[in-house]
């Protein structure tokens, strides 16, 4: 007859809970306590023997896993604090390098011999939405060539510089 003991491990000891796990999936766990508690209160020393090679070599790749885990966290905590920090920086930075591009839009790109705003030549097409998105994708096809962007890009500041014509004109474009 054998006595049979319980125990319990803290959660954070996962080092111990994959060695007990081991063991236990090995059908060896109590034979294995008995002979540490053995060696640990009755004698018998300690010497490398003791220990499997493999255990060994398990403790080691534990202890790299938890260290490299350790550091990933750490970098992810900093990558978590620097992303807002450099999306900030390059908002600011496109902003400040669009501001010409939306000035030229507002000044020039929309104006011509009979309309010296954007707003006269706007209303130019009333009641003809057709034909004032194919003059303003005409223009804008032109600037963003001659500015050496893309389509939407020149159709994004377009809304930049004139957000009242967005709910006309956005998606038709």
């Amino acid at each position: 007859m054998a006595k049979v003991y319980s125990f319990s491990v803290p959660d954070n000891e996962v080092q111990l809970i994959a060695i007990l796990d081991e063991l236990k999936a090995r059908k060896a766990l109590s034979m294995e306590i008995v002979r540490l508690a053995k060696i640990f209160y009755l004698g018998n020393g300690f010497n490398s023997e003791t220990i499997s090679k493999e255990m060994l070599k398990l403790l080691e790749a534990e202890k790299i896993a938890k260290e490299a885990l350790s550091k990933a966290q750490e970098a992810m905590k900093m990558l978590e604090e620097l992303k807002p920090i450099i999306e900030t920086k390059e908002k600011k930075r496109k902003e400040i390098e669009e501001l010409p591009l939306l000035r030229e839009l507002r000044e020039f790109v929309f104006t011509d011999d009979l309309a010296k705003t954007p707003e006269e030549f706007f209303s130019r097409f009333d009641g003809r939405d057709a034909d004032l998105r194919r003059s303003v994708r005409t223009l804008l096809s032109q600037w963003a060539s001659e500015k050496q962007i893309s389509y939407p890009q020149a159709a994004n500041l377009f809304f930049k510089a004139f957000p009242e014509l967005k709910e006309k004109l956005e998606g038709r474009l």
